[in-house]
């Protein structure tokens, strides 16, 4: 099992937490899973456990999902965080992008969205080996960098593209 991704789920909705563990599970994935900031404190605190990808609910009983997207970048600061927001809530989900977060899923959830971003993540390596794989170390730097927001992040990626395809084309040196 210890070759699985692993991920950190937080929302206090039991059915969506059973959801978002199941489509986990079927993509490879293993899940934790809590339903408040106090749990996921706790969770966070102990970083025996490595997490390739955190996943929060904006709006929590017990708290502000902004703070704890705060408290997750000081805690796990190599592991991506991923909010989950209601459709009207975009400007919350901003606000979480610019806090750190790395992306957001809008909710109603859309599975295959949920599926290309765990694409992503698996290929990241869990946060507490970066610093001593020079390899991962530059993984996390580089998830950082695309960090900023969704707009430069998509910037970058077309950015690459064209330069992947002017070497192809022998247009670059």
């Amino acid at each position: 099992h210890s070759g699985m991704p692993r991920a950190l789920i937080i929302d206090d909705e039991p059915d969506l937490r059973t959801l978002l563990t199941l489509a986990l599970h079927r993509h490879g994935w293993q899940a934790d899973a809590v339903g408040d900031c106090a749990g996921a404190r706790r969770v966070l605190d102990d970083t025996a456990t490595p997490y390739h990808l955190i996943l929060t609910d904006l709006r929590l009983p017990d708290g502000n999902g902004l703070d704890l997207v705060r408290h997750a970048r000081e805690r796990r600061p190599l592991t991506p965080v991923v909010v989950l927001t209601a459709y009207g809530d975009i400007d919350t989900a901003v606000q979480a992008v610019k806090l750190g977060a790395h992306d957001f899923l809008t909710k109603p959830l859309r599975i295959e969205r949920l599926a290309q971003l765990l694409e992503g993540f698996a290929q990241c390596p869990p946060d507490q080996d970066a610093p001593v794989d020079p390899a991962a170390l530059r993984a996390a730097l580089e998830r950082n960098r695309w960090n900023q927001s969704r707009t430069a992040r998509e910037l970058g990626w077309t950015l690459a593209k064209l330069r992947y395809w002017m070497q192809r084309l022998g247009l670059t040196q």
